[in-house]
């Protein structure tokens, strides 16, 4: 009987601790913290890779903030579209959303260029390639356990 206890006490505690682990804490959730952390570390490789000068960065930042955040809105409502595929004109929603991400480029590499030189917006754009690849490749790493 006493073993019996024992082993039902002990499914209990791990399908309870499975419970609690199972989700992350609602601290991570829904929290605006973490984003504003990745977009200035983002911004400080991007400003890195830049060498903007004095009179470019006081121009820059201001627009690529706007610029990042129009394209973080259309993403988002793309995001949402996917997720309630269940209507028949989702693909021309979709393709909407990718027009509209085109349109945000092609308008913000226009102000762009009025700031700073070709070669410099060219490295926007290559630098923001860069810090996702190596974003991904980093959180990949930390999600691999070592063997």
């Amino acid at each position: 009987m006493n073993r019996l206890l024992k082993y039902i006490l002990f499914t209990f505690m791990v399908f309870a601790g499975y419970e609690v682990f199972s989700q992350p804490p609602a601290s991570f959730r829904n929290n605006s913290v973490p984003n504003k952390k990745l977009a200035s570390i983002r911004e400080n490789y991007v400003d890195t890779q830049l060498k903007l000068t004095d009179d470019e960065k006081s121009k820059f930042w201001p627009l690529y903030r706007q610029y990042h955040q129009e394209i973080s809105d259309v993403r988002k409502a793309k995001r949402v579209n996917l997720l309630n595929n269940n209507s028949k004109d989702q693909m021309q929603k979709d393709l909407q959303y990718d027009q509209q991400l085109v349109d945000i480029k092609k308008k913000y590499n226009t102000e762009f260029l009025k700031i700073m030189p070709a070669d410099k917006v060219n490295k926007i754009y290559q630098s923001e390639r860069q810090f996702t690849d190596e974003l991904i490749k980093q959180l990949g790493e930390r999600g691999t356990p070592d063997r």
